[in-house]
């Protein structure tokens, strides 16, 4: 390799370690972005949990209707718009593709909603029934606005296509950094939850009472429980992604790092050959002179 080869190689080298430390500064904002806003809503979803919990104690658990027809299946796999994440989507889909197995459900009898890009060509192309796709969030506003969208779908397709079960898939990142993927079942709700709210003891003397029906209230708590969720699996599934993008950032910095030095090195070694080649030429010239 020429010494000018090896000199434009060295500048672009250089370039694409900008452009990756780039990448992982934003990534690192962005997971900062994600958790503190799903911290933000702790006191919400503390007080939605209060409210269900008075509502049980004082008018008792909701009336259940069994549902007697063949399960229908619908999931929502939250994936990602952008590459460089590994087997973060393909694990999402697989995942789902296990769970239904282990239920020996047809895929005739399920329906997915996609979130994210990436998952959503993956879907399409093992033909998988959609009910729905969206693209991934970009932002804490998109958030809301994806979970508000999803509340939506569900009810269409517990209306349109008869779903009775509903299941949601998404990564997460836990407390010792390592990324998980998560299940969560948002339909049927969890009725045995509910009974072990009546022998928790209300923490005054007085409990909360109202006069609205009792099936007004616990619908419209349960789907403020089931937004906040759905914000909290979304925030938590881009700050996973956002992890992972960053993790292999830095391991691409450390690896052009590496060739950035052996480069350097090969660069100085070629320069001073070249140095020492053009020095004897001078003093072989000096002495035929």
């Amino acid at each position: 390799m020429t010494i000018d080869v090896l000199q434009k190689r060295i500048k672009t080298t250089q370039d694409l370690r900008g452009i990756v430390s780039t990448m992982k500064a934003l990534s690192s904002v962005s997971i900062l972005q994600y958790e503190q806003a799903d911290r933000a809503l702790k006191k919400y979803r503390d007080n939605l949990s209060d409210a269900f919990h008075a509502l049980v104690l004082s008018q008792g658990l909701p009336d259940m209707v069994k549902d007697h027809t063949a399960p229908r299946y619908l999931f929502i796999l939250i994936g990602s718009d952008s590459g460089l994440v590994g087997k973060f989507n393909k694990d999402v889909l697989e995942s789902a593709e296990n769970q239904l197995k282990s239920l020996k459900v047809n895929l005739s009898d399920s329906w997915f909603i996609t979130v994210g890009k990436r998952i959503t060509a993956l879907a399409e192309q093992k033909q998988l029934k959609l009910f729905a796709k969206y693209a991934s969030a970009n932002s804490i506003k998109a958030v809301n606005s994806i979970a508000e969208t999803l509340i939506i779908k569900i009810d269409e397709a517990i209306s349109k296509k008869h779903i009775n079960n509903v299941f949601i898939l998404y990564h997460k990142r836990g407390k010792s950094s390592a990324v998980t993927l998560e299940q969560q079942t948002l339909i049927p709700f969890n009725y045995a939850k509910m009974k072990k709210l009546r022998e928790k003891k209300w923490p005054t003397d007085n409990i909360v009472q109202t006069d609205l029906p009792k099936e007004v209230l616990f619908k419209e708590i349960i789907n403020q429980i089931l937004g906040i969720s759905l914000i909290s699996f979304l925030n938590f599934s881009l700050a996973a992604e956002h992890y992972i993008r960053m993790t292999n950032m830095q391991n691409a910095e450390k690896n052009i790092d590496e060739n950035l030095e052996e480069m350097n090195l090969e660069y100085q070694q070629q320069r001073q050959e070249e140095i020492t080649g053009e020095l004897i030429d001078i003093v072989a010239g000096y002495q035929a002179m």
